[in-house]
């Protein structure tokens, strides 16, 4: 490869990236999130591998310097990963916050891409119940819909996650089965993090923007399952708070968090809490792909 033709990968891969990344503000999905984040990697390959052979420091070829240097973005990015798990633990930021209502009814920002969420909700029969809200560290809150659906077996949690580039909305499809299987279908695009009870089925898609298409395979899952679905309950805030409670237990009894008398102390992630969670990160990060353990 001549310095031209990397010179030319450079400046579209550049201009690519510049695309993408004002893309992904205006359609916050974990399929462009992730595609800018490997032309990222791959740029700043071919960029630095450009600039050390224009200065005559390196005589290797392109095709041998440019893999090397994408992974050593990938080991920077794994060490970021490591000390961020490493803040969180040591941070007042919740593994599992409690969620209390709010009066406020203005949760929907105004945009296309929120909008569209909105119809699908409404056409699937969904009905809102409660607007809750989190508190996560200073004045960052995480903001939630719970909506039921027509037979008020099925619970939809909307989340408004606080990122950098903005408050995807993501959501979380929640049916029992009796006393034997709850089932759970997401798409967020964070780390499970702790242990998942034995009788949850936990169905993560981080890739699946539609709600439409996220309602369909929760159904098919559940008909897999073959249970009869039971009634949410009534108070849906409780019934959700008292969720989180029961993922911090599992947790506490897995070994991955601390008890709670301990953590102002030692933080809340043991160290096989704050190793699966930056496992699971680096598998989203790099291959999209969900791990549970």
């Amino acid at each position: 490869m001549t310095d031209g033709i990397a010179l030319g990968w450079v400046l579209v891969l550049a201009v690519s990236l510049g695309v993408g990344l004002g893309w992904a503000r205006s359609r916050p999905g974990f399929g462009v999130t992730l595609l800018n984040r490997w032309l990222r990697w791959l740029l700043f390959g071919l960029a630095l591998a450009l600039f050390l052979r224009t200065m005559d420091w390196a005589g290797r070829p392109y095709w041998a310097l440019v893999p090397a240097f994408v992974l050593a973005a990938i080991l920077v990015e794994s060490i970021y990963a490591w000390l961020a798990v490493r803040a969180l633990s040591l941070s007042r930021i919740p593994v599992y916050p409690e969620y209390r209502r709010t009066g406020e009814d203005s949760f929907w920002p105004v945009a296309a891409y929120y909008l569209r969420r909105k119809q699908e909700i409404e056409a699937l029969g969904f009905t809102k119940q409660e607007s809750l809200e989190a508190d996560l560290q200073d004045e960052i809150r995480l903001r939630s819909l719970l909506y039921t659906d027509a037979g008020g077996t099925t619970r939809l949690q909307l989340l408004f996650v606080p990122r950098a580039g903005g408050r995807p909305a993501l959501f979380a499809i929640f049916t029992t089965h009796g006393e034997e299987k709850t089932l759970l279908t997401d798409n967020v695009w964070l780390p499970l993090g702790g242990a998942l009870p034995p009788r949850w089925v936990l169905r993560r898609r981080p890739f699946v923007g539609s709600l439409r298409r996220l309602h369909a395979l929760h159904v098919r899952e559940a008909g897999r399952l073959g249970l009869e679905p039971r009634p949410v309950g009534e108070d849906l805030v409780e019934q959700v708070n008292d969720e989180q409670d029961y993922l911090d237990q599992v947790g506490t009894e897995e070994g991955l968090l601390f008890p709670r008398s301990q953590r102002a102390e030692l933080g809340k992630l043991t160290g096989p809490g704050r190793y699966r969670i930056w496992k699971q990160m680096l598998l989203l990060q790099i291959f999209g792909k969900v791990g549970h353990g």
